[in-house]
């Protein structure tokens, strides 16, 4: 039985695109390091070709960026902090629904969160 997966190419390709940048690499300089062309990077990048799972591996190794993120655009359960507490997204009582939370309630949450981020980039913590 074949189970039939499509890619996000475009978002692949954003998240590898912006993990090289990270990395302090160009296409030529990845290229090099893959043993592949800097033109098959770049289609890669743009969304033009999707990458062999062999290709984000390497890459991952080389950049030492999260596979899981590559390809999910989210973090493994494995980088999440286990330190017992952390700042989470404002969720309103009783479930994800934002109906349960009103307009204003959700305003004051959202501003407080972006406050608190702030002082905590402020701080490098």
């Amino acid at each position: 039985m074949q189970i039939k997966y499509d890619l996000d190419k475009v978002g692949i390709g954003g998240r590898l695109q912006e993990q090289r940048i990270r990395a302090g690499l160009t296409q030529e300089s990845l290229a090099e390091a893959m043993e592949i062309t800097d033109k098959y990077i770049s289609k890669v990048e743009n969304g033009a070709a999707a990458p062999s799972l062999s290709y984000v591996m390497k890459f991952s190794d080389i950049t030492r960026a999260d596979v899981h993120y590559l390809l999910r655009g989210t973090k493994s359960k494995a980088e999440e902090p286990t330190d017992g507490w952390m700042i989470r997204e404002a969720i309103p009582p009783y479930g994800n629904k934002q109906s349960r939370m009103s307009k204003k309630g959700q305003k004051i949450c959202d501003e407080l969160m972006r406050k608190i981020k702030e002082v905590l980039e402020e701080n490098q913590i």
